[in-house]
């Protein structure tokens, strides 16, 4: 009994020390498992689009009646984060039909780990 009282009472920091050891790799983990979240929803968001975008080229003729306006929609039809003010979508007719692909460069900064550059791209084919 008289033990357990005692280690209430110690103060001598080894506590403190293993909690700040421990707390910058807890941190560390979750904000990676957020930027990696993040990740995949801005690939999801350019697969989507793209996809809808090859659906328009080939069913909507007079909303996607050119490769810029097909690109417009594209862009239009994303929901991720902000891609910085450029269009990553690009259009072409040969192939498999309407293809409508998205090539985009994440940056992916994760706190205490440092910052990395993953290349993302989508392709979507709509006959």
């Amino acid at each position: 009994m008289r033990q357990g009282l005692y280690l209430i009472a110690c103060d001598r920091g080894a506590t403190a020390v293993e909690f700040g050891l421990s707390l910058t790799a807890f941190l560390g983990l979750i904000f990676g498992v957020i930027n990696i979240a993040r990740v995949l929803w801005v690939l999801g968001s350019l697969h989507f689009a793209a996809e809808t975008a090859a659906r328009c080229a080939s069913a909507n003729t007079t909303t996607c009646n050119s490769a810029s306006a097909i690109q417009t929609y594209a862009l239009n039809q994303y929901h991720g984060e902000s891609l910085g003010g450029t269009n990553p979508f690009t259009y072409s007719a040969t192939g498999c039909g309407n293809t409508v692909s998205a090539s985009y460069t994440y940056s992916l900064t994760i706190p205490l780990f440092g910052t990395y550059s993953i290349p993302l791209s989508a392709r979507a084919c709509f006959p």
